[in-house]
């Protein structure tokens, strides 16, 4: 049977669900489009700043990843360091329905690094809170094995290393590493002056303040509750930490010394990418015209089927 006299005979509950996942695909494509151009054209107009010289507000700087002094971050599933992380645990599973078997990936653990680091350079160094930004990493993994924490991780893995290993459980892990290329854009503020100490010495001392009351340490943050804060539990611990010392720092000086690029208000994007924004703003502009392409494509499908079913144009 024709694409025509599918359109023309297909049971009218068959025909409006078709014409709705078109016409949603549409809508998705032409917002992805407008969506697309503006990210490349508000790289391309937003002029690179340096850390000693930018102003505050919205602010676009380039340099290098770099770990804070003190206690360093370590991905959930290699145990590798690195800056900024991101990874998911999947755990396959099976069913039996109506005497026919489907297999699906259940996502059972997930998580994304909120630990500030630095990017760094040639004039100074700057804060990065990376909670609520898209980020675009260096590293991208995906490999399965027998265990829902695998320990470790491949030096790389490729298309057919994904799909030709074997093992219940699937991982997916994105870093960013130390000394990566950064590109950033978001908001600068600053948050202190020459009088403020040390980020890592506030922090250390809140943690250990926190550590002498270990029956309240262990009600907030032991998650899983076996009495015990593990590693994991205990990145949260830093987590909270630094927040509460940034809060600190944002009510009780208003000196500029210290600087720290967070999430923008007002719905502006916050991206942190290893990828140079030259390369960004081609890859956003390309994406912008394959969506554009694709809008037009099921437009216009939608337009004919409509008018072949029923007589008459919209």
């Amino acid at each position: 049977m024709s694409l025509r006299d599918l359109i023309l005979h297909s049971p009218p509950q068959h025909f409006w669900l078709a014409i709705g996942l078109v016409a949603m695909a549409a809508a998705s494509a032409f917002f992805l489009a407008f969506r697309w151009l503006h990210r490349a054209r508000l790289i391309a107009d937003t002029p690179t700043a340096k850390v000693r010289s930018a102003a505050q507000g919205y602010v676009e700087l380039e340099g290098r990843a770099k770990l804070m002094d003190g206690e360093p971050i370590h991905a959930p599933l290699s145990g590798a360091r690195c800056v900024w992380y991101s990874y998911k645990v999947e755990r396959r599973e099976t069913d039996h329905e109506y005497g026919r078997r489907t297999t699906r990936w259940q996502t059972i653990e997930c998580g994304v690094s909120e630990a500030i680091f630095h990017l760094e350079d040639d004039t100074g160094r700057c804060i990065v809170d990376p909670e609520g930004a898209e980020v675009i990493p260096s590293v991208r993994l995906r490999w399965r094995g027998r265990l829902a924490r695998p320990g470790y991780a491949p030096p790389q893995t490729r298309f057919w290393d994904s799909l030709f290993s074997s093992g219940p459980y699937r991982y997916t892990e994105h870093r960013i590493q130390p000394d990566d290329p950064l590109y950033a854009i978001g908001q600068f503020v600053s948050l202190g002056g020459p009088e403020s100490v040390n980020l890592n010495t506030e922090v250390g001392d809140l943690l250990n303040r926190w550590k002498r009351n270990r029956a309240e340490l262990i009600r907030r943050f032991d998650a899983n509750g076996d009495g015990e804060i593990d590693a994991e539990e205990w990145e949260t611990v830093r987590r909270h930490a630094e927040r509460e010392v940034l809060e600190s720092w944002r009510e009780r000086t208003k000196q500029s010394e210290f600087h720290l690029m967070k999430k923008p208000d007002y719905g502006r994007p916050y991206l942190l990418s290893v990828v140079p924004q030259t390369v960004l703003t081609e890859r956003y502009r390309r994406n912008a015209w394959f969506a554009a392409l694709s809008f037009l494509i099921a437009g216009s499908s939608t337009a004919w089927a409509l008018q072949l079913r029923f007589g008459s144009p919209l």
